[in-house]
Order: structure tokens, then C-alpha cells, then sequence
């Protein structure tokens, strides 16, 4: 390590008094430590942490600037659920070490934690896997879900980590509110305010709210997908599930219907509100003729695995008003990047791309109401 010379970024860390923090809490650590930003992620920033001996782990901290929302980027919660889920015996999740909520440190909270190895698979047609590996890691991937949603929060101390009724009702009136907080922020550059994620967002989440699923309670890991678990080195199966940051006690609904976002997400070639389809969930390979050919399940066939495990059916229970709040959701999110995109705030060079997806989730979604609005009234009128 000696000798190493780096450009420094906006991102660097204060390794100096990383270091020295972190020894009080990793007793075999050995200074000193270089930390390394990883990834492409927009909200918490992670990095690697090698010690002078090569020993790697993980830390997550929470950005800098002003936060545009309160709710957001809560490493202490993140830490909470994992060393909760540490105690189930075999659960796949990291081990945590030290929750730092000392501002002077590194500048903001943060945390560390074990570095698992194996495979992040960033592209969801699963192109490096053979085509029997696709299919044995989707299904480790939903038994995975499945197992996480039947385990009791309570028994674990997490009994105050979300409330168990109203989810769905409670999270449109966040959103609401988020979206319309997210639609004030101005241009560092400009001046001008970033506006409304989607002209007709109100009536997209009236519609939800009008149509909520019956309450259920799980703990939900809120951005459950292949680039969020490490895979086994060589094995298709799944060691560790990573970025919690949106993890509350809620309804398992929204994490079974986000899963299979490739499976359905995708109503044609050129997408379901009609641009181009969505590369970051699947390409034609999820497209249901295509199936077999490269090895991957289909949607009713990890559903039905997953329903095995937990004893209830997620399709039985408002399957499509979950989907509009899925994209209603991801929209809002994305309208959150470009927030703090205009603010100088977002984490990575990579935040143009949400800009597109901001609109192409929530026309999905407005479409998707429109849909189900003209299937009610036919029913109504015969």
C-alpha cells in the first residue's frame, strides 16, 4: 500500500480517522486503511475498506448535504436489520461490526461490515450464468424472499422496526408527500425548481389507495433484485443479501411483486407505456416464448415456490394494484435522484439515467390504472 497515489474525489473518506475509529472496534485491523468508493448506487454511498494487510470490508455511510427527505438514508436502520437477521441461524446476510453515528469521523454516520465473496450480478438476463445456473439462482433468489417473509419480526427485536397495519396506505401518503417535497428542490445551476414527477401522479396514487391490499406483515427488504445479493463464487445460490436501506416491517407483497418486475414489467418489445423497453429489468429473454430457451423459470413457477414457503399467495391478494404502486414508487424514487442530482447531492456519475426512468414508470403506471379503471367500469356495467 505503500507509495499508493490517488486522485482525490468529493467522495473520499478521512481514511486517518477511519482508521483509527475503526481499531476500536476491529482489533486485528492494521493500519492504515484505504477506503475505496464501489458501485453505482444513488443514495448510500459504499465503499471498500482494505487494511494494510488486505483484510476487506464494507462501509455504508449516509451522503453528504442537505437530506431532501427525512426518511431517507437512515444507515442506522440498515444496521438494525442486518445484525437483527445475523441471529437467525444461516440467514444469508453479512455480519455487521460498528454503527458510528459520530458525525466528526467521516462526516456523516456510517457502518461497517463483513465483505462477502461472490458474484453481484448487475445484468438481469443473467448472461455469465449457463443457462441451468439461470434458473437454480432465480429460485434461490425468490426461496431466499420466501424465507426472509416467514420469518417473525418480533422474535428477532423487531417488533418497533415498521407498523404492521395500513402499509400500503401509509407509504402513498410518504410518497405524496416525498414527490411533492422532491418537485420544490431548485437547480444549483438554474434556479428553477425540478416540477411534478408526472402531471397525473395524484391520480395514480388515489387509485391505490382506493384499492389497498388486506393488511399482511413481513420484513421487507424493499429493492429485492439480482445486483442487491452476492451469488456463491462458483454455486448458483445466494450467500448474502445486501442494501437494506429500504427494509421496514410492511407488507411482503411489494418485495414479491418487485422480484419478478423482469417477468412482468414488459409489456411488449418496446415496453409497457410504450417507449423503449426497460433494459434494467430484462431484456426479450423474459419475454414468455423466450422462456425455456435460456433457461429461466417462469413468473408462476417462482411464485408458486414462494408460495410453498410462506403459505400464502401473493397473486391472490390485489397482484395488480401492486404493480401500480411498484412503478409509482420506482418513479418517485427516481424523481428523488434527479432532486438531488439539480442539488449536486447524488452519489454517483450515473444519475442522468434516472431522469428517463422518472417518466417511464410512472406513465407505466398511470397506463396500467387506466387499464384496470376500464376493466372495473365494464364490470359495472353488465
Amino acid at each position: 500500500m505503500a507509495g499508493v497515489v490517488r486522485e482525490k474525489t468529493r467522495h473520499d473518506l478521512d481514511d486517518d480517522a477511519l482508521g483509527r475509529y475503526l481499531t476500536q472496534h476491529l482489533p486485528d485491523l492494521q493500519l492504515p486503511v484505504i477506503s475505496t468508493k464501489i458501485g453505482y448506487g444513488q443514495s448510500n454511498p459504499t465503499y471498500f475498506v482494505d487494511d494494510a494487510e488486505n483484510k476487506r470490508f464494507i462501509l455504508r455511510k449516509k451522503p453528504t448535504g442537505t437530506i431532501i427527505s427525512p426518511v431517507a438514508h437512515q444507515v442506522d436502520r440498515e444496521y438494525r436489520v442486518i445484525k437483527a437477521l445475523c441471529s437467525v441461524d444461516g440467514f444469508p446476510v453479512p455480519k455487521v461490526y460498528c454503527l458510528c453515528m459520530d458525525n466528526a469521523v467521516i462526516g456523516t454516520p456510517f457502518y461497517v461490515m463483513e465483505f462477502v465473496k461472490g458474484r453481484i450480478i448487475t445484468d438481469p438476463d443473467l448472461k455469465e450464468l449457463t443457462p441451468s445456473d439461470r434458473r437454480a439462482a432465480w429460485f434461490s433468489l425468490v426461496s431466499t424472499l420466501a424465507w426472509l417473509h416467514s420469518i417473525d419480526p418480533d422474535s428477532i427485536g423487531l417488533s418497533g422496526f415498521g407498523k404492521k397495519t395500513g402499509f400500503y396506505m401509509r407509504h402513498c401518503n410518504t410518497f405524496s408527500r416525498i414527490e411533492a417535497q422532491q418537485a420544490k428542490v431548485k437547480d444549483i445551476q438554474t434556479g428553477k425548481q425540478l416540477g411534478r414527477a408526472h402531471a397525473h401522479f395524484d391520480e395514480i396514487v388515489d387509485f391505490i389507495r382506493k384499492n389497498v391490499p388486506d393488511d399482511r406483515t413481513s420484513i421487507v427488504h424493499g429493492d429485492y433484485k439480482f445486483d442487491n445479493v452476492v451469488l456463491h463464487p462458483t454455486e448458483p445460490r445466494v450467500v448474502a443479501l445486501l442494501d437494506w436501506e429500504l427494509s421496514t416491517v410492511g407488507h411482503p407483497l411489494m418485495d414479491a411483486v418487485y422480484v419478478v418486475g423482469p417477468f412482468w414489467n414488459r409489456a411488449s418489445k418496446t415496453g409497457i407505456s410504450g417507449g423503449p423497453a426497460r433494459d434494467d429489468q430484462g431484456g426479450e429473454v423474459y419475454n414468455p416464448e423466450n422462456l425455456e430457451k435460456h433457461g429461466l423459470p417462469s413468473m408462476d413457477e417462482l411464485l408458486d415456490r414462494y408460495t410453498e414457503i410462506t403459505k400464502w399467495d401473493p397473486r391472490q391478494d390485489r397482484w395488480e394494484v401492486a404493480k401500480v404502486f411498484h412503478l409509482m414508487r420506482g418513479g418517485t424514487i427516481s424523481h428523488g435522484i434527479q432532486a438531488r442530482t439539480i442539488t449536486g447531492q447524488a452519489s454517483s456519475e450515473f444519475s442522468h439515467i434516472y431522469f428517463e426512468n422518472t417518466r417511464r414508470s410512472l406513465d407505466a403506471a398511470l397506463a396500467k390504472v387506466r387499464e384496470l379503471k376500464d376493466k372495473e367500469n365494464v364490470r359495472s356495467s353488465l
